[in-house]
């Protein structure tokens, strides 16, 4: 037994530790992956955006009969897919797969992290913890809500949050590591984590919080030379991509996004201060009530009240880690980071779990290191290891059933609103000319399945809509019953008022959706 744990312990401790990792990782991938198109429009979206550039037509919206220059995603993730668009055209589960590779990736690098900062064991319980908490919605049965973990569940969709996740975690590793080091010309690892940091923002523009972070760690240091360079050549990177963005007529779509008050009805117009900081406190109370608890702590129920036991265990976890980052100056870069981020996502317009997917593994780390130096100042260094992997052990037992979730919702089929919807897409693939319009409530989902140009339609009154839809040329529509208020409010009252300019093609026998052809006049 002794050999075993003592060759256990090799293979974690040495470079074949994080490849262990990986490969682990990637298995419990597989098991959940789930091949079906995911439901959230940004999927979509990317793919779009990927089979544009494998088609050499730049990073356009494809998707539309007049294709218009995508300035709302930066390019990198579309970058990254683009290649397995043009191996695989039509196929969405390549870059699913390739999601995957890059989940599995970054939880080698987490682990490399852990393991320099907590020692072996500690650093595995911080992937193992990253990999496995959370309570991301997978869908609504006969038995109510169905959840899964957070990571495990975004590991395969075509998301940037994933690819996002691994870049920036390669970054700190490299930035510390470079930091650490003099000079800047031969600093390899100072360079590497520049590229990788400014890479990460491409992929996702939360990465600004990343580039804050290491600029600020710098000045900390008082490392004014290197500071300056950073923050310098971070700037010269940003320019042609906001330039290009102004020159087609699209910059700072997610600075326009942050100042409104509400980005789905930009007439509400723009935020005060005021406005501000309450979209701040009314973000602080939903995430510490909602969003937190039940992604790092999920064992917890009820925690609709900040005086509930879990929002109260990570404010004074959050404080702890707090003075004991700034009073020792460990971790520093880490904390700066997650400080910065949280501020960006607590200002954002919308909250959700999703937002909280790239930062999860760097707030469980520090919560690990805090609480282990907490440990040892309580027990005075004499808990062992035993204690680490009972606590382990309790938090994880209480996923198992989430991952289990995960992997039964990866093999079902689509809910049968969505299944509806899949077929509408297949049957205009197999039926309608290519060169076919259609009008719908998802465009890019329904482009991505039928492989046809589709259009939306205005919240506005019948005639309006009837108008709009003569004016895109419309050859189809599509009514489905998603669940979007839209449809009903304003797409149906058009086809009911106009009904003589609609036939029936297709219809599902079991959930409300229609393919009807507009008959033009």
């Amino acid at each position: 037994m002794k050999s075993i744990q003592q060759y256990q312990r090799r293979l974690l401790a040495g470079p074949r530790g994080p490849c262990f990792v990986v490969a682990a990782a990637f298995l419990l991938g597989i098991w959940t992956f789930d091949a079906k198109l995911s439901l959230s429009g940004d999927n979509a979206e990317f793919i779009t955006l990927a089979h544009s550039l494998a088609q050499g037509e730049g990073l356009l919206h494809i998707n539309s009969p007049t294709p218009q220059p995508a300035t709302k995603y930066p390019f990198g993730f579309p970058v990254l897919l683009a290649p397995l668009a043009w191996a695989f055209p039509g196929d969405w589960v390549p870059m699913k797969v390739w999601v995957l590779v890059l989940f599995a990736l970054g939880m080698g690098v987490l682990y490399q992290l852990a393991k320099e900062r907590l020692d072996i064991l500690p650093g595995l319980a911080v992937v193992v913890l990253s990999v496995v908490l959370g309570k991301s919605y997978l869908t609504h049965g006969p038995t109510g809500l169905a959840y899964g973990p957070l990571l495990l569940h975004y590991a395969h969709q075509v998301m940037s949050e994933v690819p996002y996740l691994t870049f920036s975690l390669v970054a700190l590793w490299l930035v510390e590591r470079g930091v650490e080091r003099d000079g800047l010309k031969q600093n390899g690892w100072l360079i590497g984590g520049f590229a990788c940091t400014i890479w990460a923002y491409y992929i996702r523009t939360v990465g600004i919080a990343l580039v804050a972070a290491v600029v600020v760690y710098l000045l900390r240091r008082r490392d004014f030379r290197r500071c300056l360079f950073f923050a310098g050549a971070a700037f010269v990177c940003w320019l042609p991509w906001t330039l290009r963005n102004q020159a087609v007529g699209g910059s700072g779509v997610y600075i326009k996004q942050l100042f409104m008050v509400n980005p789905y009805h930009p007439e509400r117009g723009l935020l005060d201060a005021g406005g501000f900081v309450e979209r701040f406190i009314g973000h602080v109370h939903r995430y510490l009530t909602g969003e937190l608890p039940h992604t790092l702590v999920p064992f917890f129920a009820g925690t609709e009240t900040i005086f509930h036991p879990a929002p109260l265990l990570l404010i004074a976890l959050a404080v702890a880690t707090t003075v004991l980052c700034i009073k020792r100056g460990e971790h520093l870069l880490l904390w700066l980071y997650a400080a910065f981020f949280m501020g960006v996502v607590l200002l954002w317009p919308w909250p959700g779990d999703r937002f909280l997917v790239p930062i999860v593994p760097v707030l469980v780390l520090l919560g690990v290191w805090a609480v282990l130096q907490i440990r040892d100042r309580l027990a005075g260094g004499h808990v062992g290891r035993f204690a680490v992997w009972g606590c382990l052990l309790v938090c994880v037992s209480g996923q198992i059933g989430g991952v289990k979730r995960l992997a039964d919702y990866a093999a079902a089929d689509y809910p049968p609103p969505w299944l509806g919807y899949y077929q509408a897409g297949q049957w205009l693939k197999a039926n309608a000319p290519e060169e076919a319009i259609v009008l719908c409530r998802k465009g890019y989902w329904m482009y991505i399945v039928s492989g046809r140009c589709c259009v939306g339609f205005p919240f506005d009154e019948p005639a309006k809509v009837l108008a709009h839809m003569e004016r895109e040329k419309v050859d189809y529509v599509v009514l489905e019953s998603l669940g979007f208020p839209q449809t009903g409010q304003y797409l149906v009252p058009a086809v009911e008022e106009y009904r003589d300019r609609f036939k029936v093609l297709w219809r599902d026998q079991f959930v409300p959706t229609y393919v009807l052809r507009f008959l033009k006049q």
